[in-house]
């Protein structure tokens, strides 16, 4: 019983508070006092889906968690937006913290709209298409960074013909073959892709 209330308090201390803002379109925001950037990329490829081998980078969902203290209290925010048509996303203005890609939600091949979610196996994320909803629940959340831009570098998902997911992460990829044979990949650092784009945003300089 003694331990029982001891966690309830706890929980009362530490109070959660989960919100999810709607898909953000990209907008070149100058940095706000106290604010981060957060950018990475995407690169999916189908290998059989319908009969059909592609790859996907533009107008793929990514829904990412984001964990930050606030007022003393931990609170979590799920943010959804959208990449372009190379690939690439960012989200400007959010407070810094830690930073989980929770899920993606995709059109592959004819007629196939695919919601990717996630669960923990330990502290290893496993990828998983889901029915109906991309729920928000992390169960492991990395270290929390605290600079000015935030680096979630290139996620690779590789999904076969039973929608069995595989998933990495890469930094840059040059002139690099995956898993259909046929085809390469050239993608900068999420990073410089910004810097190279946009290079007098306020948030380079």
């Amino acid at each position: 019983m003694f331990l029982l209330k001891k966690v309830i308090l706890i929980l009362i201390a530490a109070i959660l508070v989960i919100s999810c803002s709607p898909t953000r379109s990209f907008v070149l925001e100058e940095p706000q006092e106290g604010k981060s950037l957060v950018v990475g990329a995407v690169l999916v490829e189908n290998a059989g889906i319908e009969d059909v081998y592609e790859a996907k980078k533009a107008n793929i969902t990514v829904v990412i968690m984001g964990k930050h203290q606030q007022d003393g209290a931990e609170k979590i925010v799920g943010y959804r937006v959208k990449t372009d048509q190379d690939g690439y996303f960012a989200l400007p203005n959010v407070p810094a913290g830690s930073f989980v890609v929770k899920g993606l939600e995709i059109d592959l091949a004819y007629n196939t709209h695919m919601l990717i979610g996630s669960r923990w196996e330990g502290n290893t994320q496993i990828y998983q298409t889901v029915d109906n909803m991309i729920d928000h629940h992390v169960a492991f959340w990395p270290p929390e960074i605290t600079e000015k831009i935030i680096n979630l570098q290139i996620r690779y998902f590789h999904i076969d013909a039973s929608s069995r997911i595989f998933d990495q992460v890469f930094k840059s990829l040059q002139d690099n073959r995956l898993n259909l044979q046929e085809m390469s990949y050239t993608m900068s650092s999420p990073l410089k892709y910004y810097q190279e784009k946009y290079p007098e945003w306020g948030w380079f300089k």
